[in-house]
């Protein structure tokens, strides 16, 4: 048994060992791996829920604020006797439960200016379940800064998206979305159904494991959707724009 791994642990990670091209070599960079996760809501929370059973090595929750009943329908990692407390006190303890070797940071605030760069330095990877484009924004431009990649999972009432991020290779968040759509002002603002946001966070959990242990075809310069209420599904090819501010060309720009 390889060190990395406590008495019966490989055990409890047999079934997706056995999947051809991942094996135990995937499982032992996974256990090597961290992640940083943006609000652990319906889709974050959906997110470090399958990282921990998966077996990642460790996660920094970025969360503010306590828990509200109008949580309760998405949000895997919480129930009603919850209400009022710290959300990321509540998501530490299910988390424990479901992997006691996973190692987790909890951070009781959202993303911000003023802690953006100190969050993403301290893993491997991002994934961004935050509702605000200003979040957004700014995980995106600190992953280009750092060279780190980003799996980006969003949903609005039965849509769902999802894309990965590698700087340098594929189109920045600023590439895809170069501004913020007028009426997504505050966290309300949109619908959300259980369903949406879990399918969303399960598909970026899969990206995340593929980008973290070069298993499979992560979604890299693509964009997969959905939509539950008439289950159409699509998935578009994306594109760097050269003048984008955040990952654009800027000295062949200052050259011409």
């Amino acid at each position: 048994m390889s060190e990395l791994f406590e008495r019966d642990e490989l055990a409890r990670y047999e079934r997706q060992i056995r999947i051809e091209g991942f094996g135990q070599e995937a499982q032992e960079k996974l256990k090597r791996s961290s992640v940083l996760i943006s609000r652990v809501g319906g889709v974050g929370g959906t997110i470090a829920l399958g990282l921990a059973r998966a077996g990642i090595g460790r996660l920094v929750l970025a969360h503010g604020g306590t828990l509200t009943h109008e949580y309760m329908n998405r949000m895997l990692l919480a129930d009603p006797a919850d209400v009022g407390r710290p959300c990321v006190e509540v998501f530490v303890e299910r988390l424990r439960r479901v992997n006691p070797q996973l190692e987790l940071e909890a951070v009781a605030e959202n993303v911000s200016a003023d802690n953006v760069q100190g969050l993403v330095d301290k893993v491997d990877l991002v994934a961004d379940g935050a509702p605000l484009f200003e979040e957004r924004y700014l995980m995106n431009a600190e992953v280009v800064r750092q060279g780190k990649p980003l799996v980006m999972g969003a949903m609005y009432g039965t849509e769902g998206y999802v894309t990965v991020i590698r700087p340098g290779d594929t189109p920045c968040l600023k590439c895809i979305y170069p501004q913020r759509p007028d009426y997504w002002t505050h966290i309300k603002v949109f619908p959300a159904i259980g369903p949406s946001p879990w399918i969303v966070g399960a598909t970026a959990t899969m990206e995340a494991i593929k980008v973290l242990t070069g298993f499979g075809e992560p979604l890299a310069g693509k964009l997969w959707s959905f939509d539950l209420e008439n289950n159409s599904t699509r998935k578009l090819v994306l594109y760097r724009d050269p003048d984008c501010p955040v990952c654009g060309d800027r000295e062949a720009r200052e050259e011409t």
